[in-house]
């Protein structure tokens, strides 16, 4: 997938490498190392991001991903980074595949599955719902929506992965002033809302099409101002040990 090899694994993570700069690494490996931990994992992971953070390209755009195989490897795989888009068309998933819905990597193969059945049905990807129809998480994003100029996302106890990129938003709405707001919404709830869909690849995207459902509302004023924002995050980064990585993929 995405140039990485399909490996069983215990953990992942990603995020965009843009001209050596990219918006909270230390998250993405402050995650990566709680998921390792909770999965077995008995070593400490610092000095294989500190080897990460040395390996990465100072220069184009990549994707990289790093792994906790289930042979107890942990791997850094370089890979150039898809397309991006400040919009996105999303469809509803028939049904939850997630085995570990709060570890991002073991369920990579079966939410790239939903993604597949998702470009059938004309969209972008898919978004998973709970036994009473309620919004909990998509295949590769998180979502976010305004109503009546507040912020609101699925509730805590929705079982998924932590997002980075929903902490950024958190971040930028208290910034200046909002909160986020959790609720409970089916995607018909969501009529005449402004939905954004989050991840660490793209960023910041409005939905702008959900397949099947009621129409949604476009802000592009709105996404900019928060796309520049969260842009405006993006830090160089910096070596902090020189080592290599356990295995280092191109």
């Amino acid at each position: 997938m995405d140039g990485a090899p399909v490996l069983p694994l215990y953990v992942a993570d990603s995020w965009l490498l843009a001209d050596g700069g990219v918006v909270a690494l230390d998250q993405h490996f402050a995650r990566f190392a709680a998921s390792a931990t909770a999965q077995g994992l008995v070593r400490s992971v610092n000095s294989f991001t500190a080897a990460v953070t040395t390996a990465l390209p100072r220069r184009g755009s990549f994707f990289p991903r790093i792994d906790l195989t289930e042979r107890g490897e942990l791997e850094l795989w370089i890979r150039p980074a898809p397309p991006l888009f400040e919009t996105v068309i999303l469809t509803t998933a028939a049904m939850d595949v997630r085995t570990e819905p709060t570890i991002k990597g073991p369920d990579l193969v079966a939410l790239e599955g939903l993604r597949s059945q998702a470009r059938e049905a004309g969209a972008d990807d898919a978004v998973i719902l709970n036994s009473a129809g309620n919004i909990v998480d998509g295949a590769t994003t998180c979502l976010v929506w305004w109503r009546d100029g507040q912020i609101f996302m699925p509730p805590a106890e929705a079982l998924r992965v932590d997002s980075i990129t929903v902490q950024i938003v958190r971040g930028i709405a208290a910034s200046v002033g909002l909160s986020v707001n959790e609720e409970w919404s089916t995607p018909a709830d969501l009529a005449g809302t402004t939905v954004w869909a989050l991840n660490s690849l793209h960023g910041i995207r409005e939905v702008s099409r959900w397949v099947g459902e009621p129409e949604l509302l476009s802000n592009p004023s709105q996404l900019a101002q928060w796309r520049g924002a969260y842009e405006e995050l993006r830090t160089d980064i910096h070596v902090t040990e020189n080592s290599a990585p356990e295995k280092v993929a191109p």
